[in-house]
């Protein structure tokens, strides 16, 4: 088996490689649960705390 490289643009999704499912192995697609199918992850905007 060969191993690819894969470049994935900023914001794109590392477990479906931006493409919002995975393919089963059965036949069928399955709906990524990190990114919700959209491809891309939602940035966390970290609040800063003032004490």
């Amino acid at each position: 088996m060969k191993k690819r490289k894969i470049v994935l643009k900023d914001g794109q999704c590392p477990y479906c490689n931006g493409l919002g499912y995975f393919e089963l192995f059965l036949g069928g697609t399955e709906t990524c649960e990190l990114c919700s199918g959209q491809g891309e992850l939602k940035k966390k905007v970290e609040k800063s705390v003032v004490s």
